[in-house]
């Protein structure tokens, strides 16, 4: 197995404990890299290392033995450039039930002139759909949405949502797998990230607003009834409360949305009596 040409610098061992909170690991990683837990079954979490600028991504083990090292990608995945390719979930069985694979999906998430790819690590290409990404919602949500996440478990299985960038043709195909559960993970929409009270109102509405640390600046959108925006307040911090005088509203139902610069993460609506 090749050596990981990562330029990190990977501390172990570790044993500074405070309470029971220990520290396991420390590392850095130069501009050009990504990092992320994946879950590619039920019982295997590995560590994701993408290298951006050698075009190349690797697999650790959770004590960071290599698992799979320097796997090629078919075109360039800068993080920052536009339309850029990244890697979306990686897998066991999910796409292809032999289980001595490990494939990922390859998409843009804007999807102008880009493919949605399942490609295993060897290279081989199980499925394509050009010019197609995730939908960022479904059905008439009145501008608000959810993370893209076009691969959801169902009571009739495991199911990949597509869309096509130049039209608004929708395809949903069966997967052979089903996405690993039990893991927790901060983008969540089960998780209630933002509460508006009281819910009804007629003078003011509160947001009580809790989020991750690492969230950082987000925005509180507020749409009425024909999705038109009546108002936007930026935030900051992981833990905040916004108050709003909705005294001048009409009456009737309204969206509000928590909002990053890349995504949306929770939506939901209150109503103004009067």
């Amino acid at each position: 197995m090749k050596k990981l040409l990562l330029s990190c610098v990977i501390a172990l061992g570790f044993m500074n404990t405070h309470g029971q909170i220990t520290l396991d690991t420390t590392f850095s990683c130069f501009l050009g890299y990504d990092f992320k837990p994946v879950q590619i079954s039920v019982n295997e979490t590995k560590w994701f290392f993408a290298d951006t600028l050698h075009n190349t991504f690797s697999l650790y083990n959770m004590d960071f033995s290599p698992f799979l090292t320097n796997i090629a990608l078919p075109e360039p995945f800068a993080m920052t450039s536009a339309n850029a390719m990244q890697v979306l979930y990686i897998s066991r069985t999910l796409f292809d039930c032999d289980s001595s694979n490990i494939e990922y999906a390859y998409y843009s998430p804007d999807g102008i002139g880009k493919p949605f790819k399942v490609l295993r690590t060897d290279g081989t290409v199980l499925f394509q759909l050009d010019s197609a990404n995730g939908p960022y919602a479904y059905g008439a949500n009145l501008g608000g949405t959810d993370l893209i996440r076009p691969i959801i478990n169902t009571s009739d299985g495991a199911k990949l949502i597509l869309q096509k960038s130049t039209s608004l043709q929708k395809f949903i195909y069966s997967l052979c797998g089903s996405l690993p559960t039990g893991v927790f993970d901060f983008r969540d929409q089960t998780i209630s990230y933002i509460k508006a009270f009281p819910n009804p109102a007629s003078q003011t509405v509160n947001f009580k607003i809790t989020v991750p640390d690492n969230m950082g600046v987000y925005e509180l959108i507020i749409r009425d009834g024909n999705g038109k925006g009546v108002n936007h307040i930026k935030g900051y911090g992981a833990n905040s409360e916004i108050s709003i005088d909705v005294s001048n509203y009409s009456a009737g139902a309204y969206f509000y949305a928590l909002a990053t610069e890349n995504r949306l993460y929770k939506s939901d609506k209150f109503i103004i009596l009067k």
